[in-house]
C-alpha cells in the first residue's frame, strides 16, 4: 500500500511539472545561468508587507552579502551573519546576540543565502504578467507551491528581460498578506572578506548572548 501512494505522489509531481509554461522554463534558466556563473552577491532591497485588511503598509530597507551557504544580512536594525553552520543574530538596540544552529528541515521560508535560488524546486511554473519598472520591462513568472498545504497561495517572480535579473518577489499569503521585496541594486562577484562571515565573541563585550 505504501509503494502505492509513492508511486501517486511521484506520478503527481511528475504531472504538475509536465505543465510548467516553457517560456517561463527558458527565462529561468536564463537567469540561474547567471547566478551560477558568480560566486558571491550583494543585494541592496526594501521589503514591503501590505494587509489591506489590518490597514497595514510598511517599507524597510535592507543589504544582504552572499557567498555559497554563508551571509550578512542587516534588515530592520537587525545585523545577521551566517557561518555556514550558525545563525548570529545581533540586536545593538537590546545589546542582545541570538546563536541558532541553521535548520536542515524542509521551511519554506525562503533562507537568505536562496534568496536568488530558491525558485529551482518545489513550485509549479507559469507565465505571468508583464510591466515596466523603472524603464525596465520586467516579466513575471508565477510560482505556486506544489505543497498544497503551504501557507503561501502563490509568488511571483520579476525579471529584467534585458539583464536577466531578479528585480522583485511578491508573496501572496492565503491569511490576506503581501510582501514584496524589490531589489534596487544587485552585484555579482562581489569583493568580500572572508572574515566577514565569522563571528567574534570579543567584538561584542558587554552584550547578553543565548545559544538556543
Amino acid at each position: 500500500m505504501k509503494k502505492i501512494i509513492l508511486l501517486l505522489s511521484i506520478f503527481s509531481l511528475i504531472k504538475l511539472q509536465s505543465q510548467n509554461d516553457i517560456r517561463a522554463e527558458i527565462l529561468l534558466n536564463n537567469v540561474s545561468e547567471k547566478i551560477d556563473k558568480s560566486e558571491s552577491f550583494k543585494i541592496s532591497f526594501t521589503y514591503t508587507l501590505e494587509n489591506l485588511i489590518e490597514n497595514i503598509n510598511q517599507d524597510s530597507d535592507g543589504t544582504i552579502i552572499i557567498q555559497n551557504d554563508n551571509y550578512v544580512l542587516e534588515f530592520m536594525g537587525i545585523k545577521q551573519l551566517c557561518d555556514s553552520k550558525k545563525v548570529y543574530s545581533i540586536v545593538p538596540e537590546n545589546e542582545e546576540i541570538i546563536i541558532t544552529d541553521i535548520e536542515e528541515d524542509e521551511s519554506e521560508t525562503i533562507k537568505p543565502s536562496k534568496l536568488l535560488k530558491f525558485y529551482r524546486e518545489g513550485y509549479l511554473i507559469l507565465w505571468d504578467k508583464k510591466e515596466i519598472f523603472f524603464e525596465k520591462e520586467i516579466q513575471f513568472v508565477k510560482l505556486i507551491p506544489i505543497n498544497s498545504e503551504s501557507d503561501i497561495d502563490y509568488l511571483q517572480l520579476g525579471i529584467d528581460l534585458k539583464s536577466n535579473d531578479i528585480v522583485k518577489l511578491i508573496e501572496i499569503g492565503k491569511n490576506n498578506t503581501k510582501t514584496i521585496l524589490t531589489v534596487n541594486n544587485l552585484e555579482y562577484n562581489t569583493d568580500i572578506d572572508l572574515n566577514l562571515f565569522v563571528f567574534k565573541e570579543e567584538d561584542y563585550p558587554d552584550y547578553y548572548i543565548e545559544n538556543l
